[in-house]
């Protein structure tokens, strides 16, 4: 992954994204685990107990409506078992992002908890739309969705300090944040998302979608995970959900609806349910008690 911009700027980048906390352990293991088929539920469910507040939310956002499950489940080795190792997987792995994603955002104009709601909206979203266009991997949309604007976090700094020029820069020539973003300090959030990606040794295809959710056409190896996201981020946006300083003249890849089959009834469709789920959502900061068997 290639970021350029004046030396400094990009060593205090990387700095800063050594300086991020790595994945817990527990995640770091759980993502082992899950690629090995000698694994078993209840060894993956031990696994994440060890960490109690990981464990809570990782029940909770199991027994959450993105996962439309028949019955509540009460202890992770059921909720293992009906979801699957992958999706247990990628619960992991949001789960573990919530202290990072629910921080005060200063250099993009986000309070405290507003980057979470707009990951959360967006993570919603493309699980809907990669459910609604029948995509094979729906499973991992909700991560690479919740995932796609982690990179705000190690460029915050560098925002915040030049915030007035790449405003400037993005009216005076009428181009998204992003773009002004780059513009300005050589690199831009997607970029450092990338690189949080790498330096966390998540997939490949999580770490392309992070570097080009805002330009899924410049993607390499055009996954349709990348315009999925692309499109629920756009959404979230158009719902005014997570919304910062940076939320100006972002426009939706042309092609992009078409390339799905989506009316304008799909969309209005889509948005409707966000706005539900996120309003089912508002209880998942609360941790339940959490039971392994």
């Amino acid at each position: 992954m290639n970021a350029k911009g004046t030396p400094d700027k990009l060593q205090q980048l990387v700095q800063t994204i050594r300086d991020l906390p790595a994945l817990p352990e527990v995640v770091v293991r759980v993502m082992r685990m899950a690629e090995d088929p000698r694994s078993d539920a209840a060894a993956i469910a031990r696994v994440i107990a060890t960490d109690q507040a990981m464990a809570a939310r990782v029940l909770k956002l199991a027994n959450s409506a993105f996962y439309g499950l028949p019955r509540r489940v009460s202890t992770l080795s059921e909720a293992v078992v009906i979801l699957g190792f992958r999706t247990i997987k990628n619960l992991a792995i949001a789960a573990s992002t919530f202290e990072l994603l629910n921080r005060e955002i200063a250099g993009y104009w986000l309070q405290r908890g507003e980057l979470w709601r707009h990951s959360l909206a967006c993570a919603i979203g493309a699980q809907l739309v990669a459910r609604r266009v029948g995509l094979s991997v729906a499973e991992e949309a909700f991560v690479s969705g919740l995932l796609h604007d982690i990179g705000k976090v190690a460029i915050n700094l560098f925002v915040r300090e030049q915030f007035d020029q790449i405003m400037e820069r993005a009216l005076n020539d009428r181009i998204p944040f992003v773009e002004a973003e780059e513009a300005v300090l050589g690199f831009n959030h997607a970029i450092a998302g990338a690189l949080i990606a790498e330096k966390w040794n998540l997939p490949p295809t999580l770490v392309s979608v992070i570097r080009y959710h805002h330009q899924p056409s410049q993607a390499p190896d055009a996954s349709t995970m990348v315009s999925v996201v692309h499109l629920a981020d756009i959404l979230s946006i158009t719902l005014g959900i997570g919304i910062g300083g940076d939320g100006l003249y972002y426009t939706l890849e042309d092609g992009t609806l078409a390339m799905f089959e989506l009316q304008q009834s799909d969309i209005d469709d889509l948005c409707a349910q966000i706005v539900e789920q996120m309003a089912q959502a508002a209880n998942l900061q609360e941790q339940p008690e959490v039971a392994v068997r």
